[in-house]
């Protein structure tokens, strides 16, 4: 069972939520299992044996199908935003880096397309512009600077390129 969180354990978590930029509570379509059942499997509360627990043959195949369905929700429901944008664009460079000029380009061409061809209505896209979502980014202490004769070079560092694939993950079906 799990245990009641109690309030110092809920706010150690809101400042360790802090640290990882702006977060977002998306609900997917819910996927009742009783009308799913009803509609898919229409003798499963006759195949359930309550003395001898046997498996019945639809139990996989259903399970694997809502399974699918789920993650197609969990999917159709997910968030953008300045990290994972930045993210996304840096891990597909070469070097983990690209100039300002450059990533805001980026960030405007991923805008552009979430915006013209979504992925699905329930997606969250951001709002700001693609300089805003950049400074924001940068704010989150992630990335390098460095100042060059061609401008600000943003550089993912290598030690933070493994937790930056989670972010670029949550986004790379979009």
């Amino acid at each position: 069972t799990k245990e009641k969180e109690s309030l110092p354990q809920m706010l150690r978590g809101l400042r360790k939520l802090r640290n990882l930029g702006q977060g977002y509570v998306n609900f997917g379509e819910p996927l009742p299992l009783t009308a799913y059942l009803n509609q898919n499997v229409p003798q499963w509360r006759e195949s359930i044996d309550p003395i001898e627990a046997q498996r019945p043959s639809w139990l996989t195949p259903t399970v694997n199908d809502l399974a699918g369905q789920i993650m197609v929700r969990i999917n159709n429901a997910a968030a953008a935003n300045a990290m994972n944008l930045c993210s996304t664009a840096l891990l597909a460079s070469r070097q983990r880096s690209l100039t300002r000029e450059q990533l805001v380009e980026q960030l405007e061409c991923y805008l552009q397309l979430m915006r013209n061809a979504p992925y699905a209505h329930d997606v969250t896209v951001p709002t700001q512009t693609p300089d805003e979502l950049l400074d924001h980014a940068l704010n989150m202490n992630k990335f390098e600077v460095e100042k060059d004769n061609i401008g600000d070079i943003i550089i993912l560092p290598r030690e933070q390129a493994v937790l930056m694939t989670y972010y670029r993950n949550n986004i790379h079906h979009l």
